[in-house]
């Protein structure tokens, strides 16, 4: 008997304090929502969608860094070819190859920043009335406030 009582306050403990979480969803949209309780607007959240953001995307990372690879390739591939041209021939690989350069030390400045982690963003709510439109919002990494 004891053994059970035990397991029911045990499952209580559980279930309360699961059902008093929020989630990172709900803290934003609870942001939202007192940012306009004194508006006369309607605001839907169910297509809404909580992203993270980063100062530069991961996927935009990877990218620059795969490009970059390519551009290695492309140029190295260039100079080896250069010293066989005619003078004109090499002037205009060597413009070619001046500009990959170029693009070369871009995607390098990218691939220092390294993403981070700034913040949260709230997309894809709709105001409801006569002019329907779409509102996104920005939040810090605690979700404590709305940011621009």
């Amino acid at each position: 008997m004891r053994k059970i009582y035990y397991a029911f306050v045990l499952l209580s403990l559980v279930v309360i304090t699961s059902c008093g979480k929020k989630t990172d969803k709900d803290r934003a949209i609870a942001l939202v929502e007192s940012k306009y309780e004194n508006s006369n607007q309607e605001l839907n959240f169910n297509g809404s969608r909580l992203d993270s953001l980063y100062n530069i995307s991961p996927r935009a990372y990877a990218d620059s860094l795969k490009k970059g690879n390519e551009l290695d390739v492309t140029l190295a591939a260039l100079e080896s070819q250069i010293e066989h041209l005619s003078q004109a021939e090499s002037d205009s690989v060597g413009l070619i190859s001046a500009k990959l350069t170029e693009e070369r030390y871009r995607l390098l400045d990218l691939a220092k920043m390294k993403p981070a982690f700034i913040g949260w963003k709230l997309s894809g709510v709709a105001v409801e009335g006569e002019k329907p439109e779409v509102l996104s919002f920005n939040f810090d990494k605690g979700i404590t406030k709305i940011v621009p």
